[in-house]
């Protein structure tokens, strides 16, 4: 199960990679230079400015790659990388309001009992699918994402760390292999690619487990003559 969900997203990966590499890594380019100005300044009000950067060009990059892979789903026309920036901008204060309650969520559920916090990444992790395709508010989406994944908690988590190791890994492994060019240039230049080739694919592996738990029987991908439709056992109900 969880291998085909990550299979998929590899699909849709593949399929887009040119778009979803220009759409993170152009804001990836301003955050990574924010980041590393940062560590280089003993500034309070420069690590805040990263911070903040950090956060928003992180949903502003998971929402277009949402309306990207929506755009596909749906057989519509690709459009900009900026109207993809312009759909996620217009949703931006509901993706912050659930990323900031998503973290303290998370945060307390794990320093508490640790359990809690793990149901909770998992439970919680269809939220920017579901505020960017069904347009929910941050409480809605929380509730639905909580239901779509009710009887597959263990599963759904298991899928997001994996998710989560794949990109941390290659990130790393980008960071290394740009780790000969020396100073801030190198620092950014190594920041923006990694951002730009990972990052894309923890966000495809949500968008793909929303569609999948959603409509299991109708692909992501628009399908090859003859192939047969895609049957998930996501869409069993578990105890």
């Amino acid at each position: 199960m969880i291998g085909q969900v990550l299979s998929e997203a590899f699909a849709v990966y593949r399929r887009l990679w040119r778009r979803s590499v220009v759409v993170a890594g152009l804001i990836f380019g301003v955050v990574a230079l924010a980041q590393e100005l940062a560590a280089r300044s003993s500034s309070a009000l420069a690590a805040l400015v990263s911070v903040v950067l950090s956060l928003v060009g992180g949903l502003l990059v998971q929402g277009a790659l949402v309306e990207v892979v929506r755009d596909l789903h749906e057989g519509r026309v690709p459009v900009s990388v900026n109207d993809y920036y312009t759909r996620t901008r217009g949703r931006l204060g509901t993706l912050l309001a659930a990323s900031f309650m998503y973290g303290i969520g998370v945060f307390f559920g794990l320093v508490l009992l640790i359990v809690p916090g793990l149901i909770a990444i998992a439970r919680w992790c269809l939220v920017v699918p579901l505020v960017m395709i069904e347009g929910h508010g941050w409480r809605a989406a929380f509730a639905r994402s909580s239901e779509l994944v009710r009887g597959r908690t263990g599963r759904v988590l298991v899928l997001v760390v994996v998710a989560n190791v794949i990109t941390g890994a290659v990130s790393i492994g980008i960071g290394s292999a740009l780790g000969f060019i020396p100073g801030l240039v190198g620092a950014w230049i190594a920041g923006t690619v990694a951002g730009a080739i990972a990052a894309p694919f923890e966000a495809h592996v949500l968008t793909v487990l929303y569609y999948r738990l959603t409509e299991p029987e109708r692909p992501i991908l628009p399908e090859e003559p003859g192939h047969e439709p895609w049957k998930s056992i996501w869409h069993e109900d578990q105890p």
